[in-house]
């Protein structure tokens, strides 16, 4: 084992307080048991008020000082940045007062903040002409008023003589966030930033991107991040595990080798990347015992290079990276790791994630540029009247946030499963660094950019608890955490929108997920991504937007009733088990590699339903959706498209089918409730080569094509069919 884990002894610097005179958290049952030295190695300052035994008070931000310095007094930069009249109106220190106790509660109301009444637009053009004659420097308030104005009247100048009315207001809650600016017509809302060395960094949480990834303060950061985390309610201490069975050793990074760790416990940390090219020196049997006496730097990618270089200045020793610790000619050592991946990304002390890196070649350390993750609409530098009675600055971001940059690990399906199991993440973005947790999803440097635009269910994390299970309780009842079913089903939406290199590991890539959940739900059986006490109802996955259909693949690598079985996304909403019209008699499936049986699939997987099943035409268009029409045309003229056939209601395909008209049996599955009630199922074809194993059920076969819906509120018929005798028919 290696000396203490970095955390321990090489994070901090300078003199450490004593472990007597810090108070461990009581909110980590035994942790004072567990790690006494990671007390003894925190600064009191990144302590929290629980740790330390300081006696000074917590800032109140509520309480705004009236004290402030004369005007001779404020440094010239920052009084040269708005005019007179500007000083005099929104930054006296009355104003800024009411300003920044605007309650949060009020955010939505326009009355909240400071009113006043502005110069006539011909007055604001002179003492902007005269604040630049004196200064060399643009009134900033008045810029952003000007366009504020113009906004409002783009064609035409504003009047000579009018007068606006402004209401300001800083926003904030825990902190400032943003500043907002209202008029009779318009508001608008900035994002407020400043530096760390500002006086104004006490009241203002956010700062500039971090452009150097690799510098000595990016690191101070990442380790002051995650001495953090371990006080958050929903993240973990970091334990010792089990290595992986091969790491890099990255003790000397220009010298690293390949470590056999032969269940060794230690630290270490896990790369996850976008390969994007061959890697003609991965590991394999004939370079194995070279690599273990050491790697040569040439044949090692810079992707990965860049990896260890994180590892070594962060203080460990281990990396794990797939290329180089999985025999790449060996079908059995895959099998074998792969099944072991989420233990390697669960247990690894924190992740790296190349997420700018399109290929593995590429690496990730470079500077980023200073325009990549701006926010749009450009910058206003501000003075900033802190509520301690001293000045500093604020930067307002013009123009509101920028849409996110589509990073190409986001589209890679592995990528996915090694971010959610990983209980730390430094993603290195290509706007900056972020690091990500089971709590936060923030930019290092605790810029605002791109942060508001991630809904949670956005980002790939597990669920937090496990729900109280016991034998006893039969499957049926396992669907009411409705919490962890709906973040499954998010989970696998997310994941059918990436792409992977080979169709066969359509399960193999989720297959750790899955094994996660089967904590939640250790009695459900899996059967090619569709977990048994979700049946029927988790039937009901489809591709309901035009334009992300795909052609069916060649080969299928899973049933047709199961999403694995084509490529593409499978949206998972219409999915729940409210209102059944079907009942499951039977489901079988049989893994490919027993090592990992929520991987790859066997050819063989049947389901015998029993429902109600109706003969069909369904009319497809080029995207693969189309109308669904009754074949007897029983129905009145009116309900109906064409002459003789009547609208049962939309169809969504599973993929491209060649054939623009289609005989087809829709099975009915369930009733559901979006805006409408509706009437869904599965859409299917006969199959007339029954497969031996299926025969023995002497039931009509069936492969899935697509999915529909039929509006009830359309016509009768749907209730009449519905009144129909079931039968039993088996889909493969």
């Amino acid at each position: 084992m290696s000396p203490l884990p970095p955390t321990l002894s090489e994070w901090i610097d300078g003199d450490r307080e004593s472990p007597k005179s810090i108070n461990v958290p009581t909110e980590y049952p035994g942790v004072e048991h567990a790690l006494p030295e990671l007390w003894s190695a925190l600064p009191m300052s990144l302590l929290s008020s629980d740790c330390s035994d300081s006696d000074s008070e917590p800032l109140d931000l509520t309480d705004f000082s009236m004290s402030a310095p004369a005007m001779e007094d404020v440094p010239p930069d920052i009084r040269k940045l708005v005019c007179e009249t500007c000083w005099s109106t929104v930054f006296s220190v009355e104003s800024f007062r009411i300003a920044w106790e605007a309650l949060p509660e009020n955010f939505y109301l326009r009355s909240a903040g400071f009113s006043y009444t502005t110069p006539t637009w011909r007055q604001i053009q002179r003492q902007q002409r005269r604040h630049l004659i004196k200064f060399r420097h643009r009134c900033e308030w008045c810029k952003i008023v000007c366009e504020l104005i113009e906004k409002t009247r783009p064609r035409r100048q504003p009047p000579k003589d009018k007068m606006y009315q402004l209401r300001v207001r800083l926003d904030h809650y825990l902190g400032v966030t943003a500043l907002s600016l209202f008029n009779e017509k318009e508001e608008s809302h900035f994002p407020i930033l400043t530096t760390e060395d500002d006086a104004a960094a006490k009241f203002i949480p956010d700062r500039d991107i971090l452009p150097d990834v690799d510098s000595s303060f990016a690191y101070d950061l990442i380790k002051k991040r995650v001495l953090e985390c371990f006080h958050h309610e929903h993240c973990s201490l970091p334990q010792c595990a089990r290595l992986p069975t091969r790491v890099i050793d990255c003790l000397d990074p220009n010298q690293p080798r390949l470590f056999v760790s032969k269940g060794i416990k230690d630290h270490y940390v896990a790369l996850s990347y976008v390969w994007g090219e061959g890697q003609p020196n991965r590991l394999r049997n004939r370079n194995l015992d070279s690599y273990i006496e050491g790697i040569p730097l040439e044949n090692i990618p810079k992707t990965i290079m860049d990896a260890i270089t994180v590892t070594h200045k962060l203080g460990f020793r281990y990396l794990w990276v797939d290329s180089f610790c999985i025999l790449q000619d060996s079908e059995d050592d895959k099998a074998q790791e792969i099944a072991q991946i989420r233990h390697i990304f669960r247990n690894s002390y924190v992740t790296i994630i190349a997420a700018c890196a399109r290929k593995v070649s590429d690496g990730f350390l470079h500077d980023r540029r200073p325009t990549v993750g701006k926010l749009s609409g450009g910058e206003s530098l501000l003075p900033f009247r802190c509520p301690d009675g001293s000045i500093g600055t604020m930067r307002l971001v013009m123009g509101g946030s920028a849409s996110p940059i589509p990073e190409p690990a986001n589209k890679r399906a592995w990528c996915l499963e090694e971010r959610a199991l990983s209980p730390r993440r430094l993603i290195y973005a290509t706007h900056t660094l972020v690091y990500e947790c089971q709590t936060i999803h923030d930019n290092m440097n605790g810029a605002p950019n791109f942060v508001p635009l991630y809904r949670p269910e956005d980002i790939p994390r597990l669920p937090n608890r496990i729900p109280p299970l016991s034998p006893a309780i039969p499957n049926s009842d396992l669907s009411a955490d409705s919490e962890i079913t709906q973040a499954w089903y998010n989970m696998v939406t997310m994941y059918t929108q990436r792409t992977l290199t080979r169709s066969r590991d359509r399960l193999n890539a989720l297959a750790s997920i899955a094994e996660q959940y089967h904590r939640y739900w250790p009695h459900s059986k899996y059967f090619a991504g569709l977990w048994e006490h979700q049946l029927p109802g988790s039937l009901l996955w489809g591709n309901h937007h035009r334009g992300n259909y795909r052609r069916r693949p060649d080969v299928c690598h899973a049933p047709s009733w199961s999403w694995a079985s084509r490529d593409g996304e499978a949206d998972m909403r219409w999915c729940r088990n409210d209102g059944m019209y079907c009942t499951v008699i039977h489901c079988a499936m049989t893994p490919a590699k027993q090592v990992n049986p929520f991987g790859e699939v066997e050819d063989g997987g049947i389901l015998v339903l029993e429902t109600v099943i109706q003969p069909a035409t369904w009319s497809t268009d080029k995207d693969g959706m189309g109308d669904l029409f009754t074949v007897t045309g029983a129905l009145p003229d009116h309900y109906g498209y064409e002459s003789g056939q009547n609208n049962i209601g939309l169809a969504h395909g599973d993929a491209i089918e060649k054939r623009r008209d289609v005989n087809v049996y829709i099975a009915f599955v369930g009733r559901n409730f979006i805006e409408y009630q509706y009437a869904c199922g599965l859409v299917l074809v006969p199959v007339t080569n029954q497969i031996a194993n299926t025969r023995a059920y002497n039931y009509p076969v069936f492969r899935r094509v697509g999915s529909f819906e039929a509006p009830l509120y359309w016509s009768s018929f749907p209730e009449t069919w519905l009144e129909s005798k079931r039968q039993r028919i088996t889909i493969i």
